[in-house]
């Protein structure tokens, strides 16, 4: 596994506007040197502690699983296993070393059976925005391939900015799915392929949308490109798990009293659900600005989860939760 360093972390918060799974693991070592780098490094031996803990208390929950916040349920059945809000924090913050902020607004994440937090595998992060109404007006006439371009271009236009700061620059790539509306379920797919400078794999960037009156149920995965086929199945059942009730159904919408989101399909897609921040700020003020994220950047958690295998292993852990910087008053203002 590569080493990545704390500056790389730190690119990762910034690095986009959807929050996303943290699947890569590490080769196994011998449980004797796996101690001894944990004893020499403090940070590490805290993450090994907590995720030793956690593995005991970690409860798997099965079957159809409530979202009150979305007035959704999860139909996961006996394949995947869901981990409520407090022991997802935990894995966020205290084993995979992200600022507090990180775990904010997540609702549970999702692993498949068998796997956990500490194996090489995937997760989903569970979230809800409520945005409003996203109208699907939009969702036959978008070209993904001139959007495609637009958003390398844009990737590419802020690469020397973010170099200049130190950090590795990500580079979207192709679709590694390009986006799927299903109009019928009012779910939305799309997966990117993201390489960043350096990094001896590019990045899989999944993301999965369920539309509802209110708001998007979202569920994102991020993992090695070399895991496509097996996520993008994963994927698939995920677009159909979700499901809202009576009443918070796409279907359920009035215009004549329910909010209207200020985008559709597209700025779902160009922005991760965060269009109108985006446009408002562009995303080197959001990156200068931690106070202004909506929701915690695409490679953060994929960052933070390999410092804490590389930490547990010997390799220069992640900051401590308390080092992040917390943000400006005037930016909690905003």
């Amino acid at each position: 596994m590569s080493r990545i360093s704390n500056k790389c972390s730190a690119l990762a918060l910034a690095g986009a506007l959807v929050i996303v799974s943290a699947p890569v693991g590490a080769p196994p070592v011998a449980a004797a040197t796996t101690a001894a780098a944990a004893a020499s490094d403090p940070i590490a031996a805290q993450q090994r502690a907590a995720a030793e803990k956690l593995l005991k208390e970690l409860d798997r929950q099965t079957g159809t699983i409530p979202i009150p916040a979305a007035k959704a349920d999860l139909n996961l059945g006996d394949r995947y296993y869901f981990v409520g809000p407090e022991q997802s924090r935990t894995i966020l913050v205290d084993i995979w070393r992200n600022p507090p902020a990180a775990a904010n607004g997540v609702l549970g994440m999702v692993f498949p059976k068998g796997k956990s937090f500490v194996d090489d595998t995937w997760s989903a992060v569970i979230t809800y925005e409520d945005t409003g109404y996203v109208s699907d007006d939009d969702a036959k006439t978008i070209d993904y391939n001139e959007m495609l371009a637009n958003m390398k271009a844009s990737d590419e236009a802020q690469a020397p900015d973010i170099r200049a700061q130190g950090y590795p620059a990500g580079i979207l790539q192709r679709w590694a799915q390009a986006p799927t509306y299903d109009a019928g379920k009012h779910s939305l797919v799309w997966a990117r392929d993201i390489k960043f400078d350096d990094a001896p794999e590019d990045t899989l960037n999944y993301d999965i949308r369920l539309l509802g009156r209110e708001g998007v149920l979202s569920m994102n995965i991020l993992a090695g490109i070399s895991q496509l086929d097996e996520v993008r199945e994963a994927a698939k059942t995920f677009a159909s798990v979700g499901s809202f009730r009576d009443g918070a159904r796409y279907a359920d919408y009035d215009p004549a009293t329910d909010k209207k989101a200020e985008y559709g399909i597209a700025g779902l897609i160009a922005a991760g659900g965060a269009a109108a921040v985006a446009k408002k700020v562009g995303l080197l003020a959001i990156l200068a600005k931690f106070g202004k994220f909506l929701l915690i950047g695409v490679v953060a958690l994929f960052a933070a989860f390999r410092n804490f295998i590389g930490g547990l292993f010997g390799r220069k852990a992640a900051r401590d939760a308390a080092e992040w910087e917390a943000p400006a008053d005037e930016d909690r203002r905003d």
